[in-house]
This record gives C-alpha cells, sequence and structure tokens, in this order.
C-alpha cells in the first residue's frame, strides 16, 4: 500500500526528483506537494499524510516551526527532516520539534530511501554525518526488535562483512547504541567501511553510540578452564548496557550488538562451550532488551559434524537465516 507523503520545499525541481525517485524505487508516489511552512501546516491539517518529506529553509514560516505546529494538528505523520543544514544544533532542533528522521540534502541519492523505509516501519533515522551529534530526547523504539537474538549463516566473508555493515550502519542511523565484538580484521574492515559510508567515527565513539571490542580479548575475560564464566559474562553485558544505553543528552538508546564470541569458539573445536554463549546470551539479550546479531560462516559451521549440535545452536536464536547454507553438515 503506496504511502500518503507530503513534500515540502519551496524548490519546484527538488520536490519533482523526491517523488520521482520514491516512485522508482520504492513504488511511492509523492501525492501532495507545498511550497512554504504555513502552507505545509494547512495541508497536513487538511491531508493527515503518513509521510511529511520538509525542508527547514521555507518561506513564511520555517520548517522547525512548521514541524511543532504540524506535530498538534496531524499527530499521526511522520516528519522527515530533508535540508541542506548540516549544523547538528540545527538538526538537533529539528528532532526536538517531532522530526522522526533527518537527511542532509547532499546525501539523499544514498540515504533518502534507507531514511522513509525506516520511518515506515516505525523506526528512526540520523544521516550519517550527524551519528553521534544529534540524538533523540525520548527512547521511542519500534516494538520488533527488542531481546532478538538472530543467527546469520553467511557463504563468505565478504558476505559476512556486508551483513555486519548493514547491521551496524543501520542501527546508528536509527539513533541506536551498537557494540560489536569481532575479531580484530572483521572490526578493522568493519570501520573502513563506516567511514565510507559517511560516519564520523571519532565522534560517533566518544558519543557511546559505538564500541568495537576485540573477540578474542573479551573471551579471555570471562572464559575459566575452557568454559564460560557465568557471573564474569553477565557483569561484561551489564557493564556494556550501562555504558552504551546513556545518550549525552540523557536520552536511554537500544542496544544493538554484533559479535563473534560463540562463532570464534565454535572455530576452536569447543563447541559445547560455544553454545552456552549462545544460550547466556540469548538470556542477557531478553533481560536487557538487546538485538543481537551472530554471524558464523558457513564453511565454519560445516567443519564440525555434529548436526545435533548445529540444531542446538538454532534453537536458542530467535531468528535463523540460512543464506544459502542448506544445514546439512554431512
Amino acid at each position: 500500500m503506496a504511502l500518503r507523503i507530503l513534500a515540502v520545499d519551496d524548490f519546484e525541481p527538488w520536490r519533482r526528483f523526491v517523488s520521482s525517485a520514491l516512485d522508482r524505487r520504492l513504488g511511492l508516489q509523492t501525492l501532495f506537494e507545498a511550497s512554504d511552512g504555513l502552507e505545509a501546516v494547512h495541508r497536513a491539517e487538511d491531508l493527515q499524510p503518513d509521510l511529511i518529506l520538509l525542508d527547514i529553509g521555507l518561506p513564511g514560516l520555517d520548517g522547525i516551526k512548521a514541524a511543532r505546529r504540524i506535530h498538534d494538528l496531524s499527530p499521526s505523520s511522520k516528519i522527515l527532516f530533508l535540508s541542506e543544514e548540516s549544523s547538528p544544533d540545527v538538526a538537533q532542533a529539528a528532532l526536538e520539534a517531532g522530526g522522526a528522521g533527518y537527511v542532509i540534502k547532499s546525501d539523499a541519492g544514498r540515504e533518502l530511501l534507507a531514511a522513509v523505509k525506516a520511518l515506515r516501519e516505525g523506526e528512526r533515522y540520523i544521516s550519517a554525518q550527524l551519528v553521534g551529534r544529534v540524538f533523540f530526547d525520548a527512547p521511542e523504539y519500534s516494538s520488533q526488535g527488542h531481546g532478538l537474538h538472530k543467527l546469520q549463516i553467511y557463504s563468505s566473508d565478504e558476505a559476512f562483512l556486508d551483513g555486519y555493515t548493514s547491521f551496524v550502519g543501520g542501527g546508528l542511523n536509527s539513533g541506536n547504541a551498537v557494540v560489536v565484538l569481532a575479531t580484530e580484521a572483521h572490526r578493522l574492515e568493519l570501520s573502513q567501511r563506516l567511514r565510507t559510508l559517511g560516519f564520523d567515527l571519532d565522534a560517533v565513539i566518544k558519543s557511546g553510540s559505538y564500541v568495537s571490542l576485540d573477540a578474542a580479548e573479551i573471551l579471555a575475560s570471562f572464559m575459566s578452564d575452557h568454559e564460560p564464566d557465568v557471573e564474569r559474562l553477565w557483569t561484561l553485558v551489564r557493564g556494556l548496557v550501562e555504558k552504551t544505553r546513556k545518550a549525552p543528552n540523557g536520552a536511554t538508546r537500544h542496544v544493538l550488538a554484533c559479535g563473534e564470541l560463540a562463532p570464534c569458539l565454535w572455530t576452536q573445536g569447543k563447541v559445547d562451550a560455544a553454545l552456552t554463549v549462545e544460550e547466556l546470551w540469548d538470556a542477557a539479550s531478553h533481560r536487557y532488551g538487546i538485538s543481537t546479531l551472530c554471524g558464523y560462516l558457513s564453511h565454519i559451521l560445516r567443519a564440525v559434524r555434529d548436526q545435533r549440535m548445529f540444531q542446538n545452536i538454532c534453537s536458542v536464536h530467535s531468528i535463523v537465516v540460512p543464506d544459502n547454507f542448506n544445514a546439512q553438515l554431512g
């Protein structure tokens, strides 16, 4: 079902570009248009659109003031600011005025589609340039994702990195905090990919939105006699949640995690320990509301010819995505 969209911008060719881009990529139509802030308020009240793409530098009434009025008159409309302004202060003011997302126009070519999809699914979105610099005031999280524990099997290292980049980038763009527990090689490659996508990792790390830790060091911190120490693992998870959940502006963020703790143990042939870690992390995910992605490479799983153990690993995850792996390990 197509969204009812109101595009508000005083530059007519830009409105046409946005309409064409959304219709071409998503099969959506920008059904309505407005060219100034007051017109946007009136049209929003009359039309009650699902989504409003709102510029800030508008004649008559600027976009931030218009958003405050729209929020009262059409409370179910999601507002996505689409502006040339890249100032964190301006973006923060826009989000505080009721924006569910903010995209810098220069990044619209690569971010507009993702932002619209996020808002359509009840999530939020911040341009990569602004992650770690602006924050949402309230934890308006989607009910989906809380405590989820997903197992993704990847056919290659490249697919693994693609999946983790998408998971981390999407989490950061939604205003969440993301914890990565991965091998050194994967952490370095992931950092490079995130920078290529436009993230200022120094700012993101400083804000506490992104924590990247070496899987081998983390395992060493809670493994005892080749078995996970439950108390140490719980202390580790609790500490990570406490460190990342609070944003600098005081808002409470949802915490996402992706890692290779259990897969590393599986690689070492410690499949029982891997299962224990998965069980403990699953319990922690539900207790602290963490959305977790566990990535396994298919050739690593095939190295252990134990169908029962593979099924046990799958059973402690909320979602299992095979990704061309047929679960027949023999």
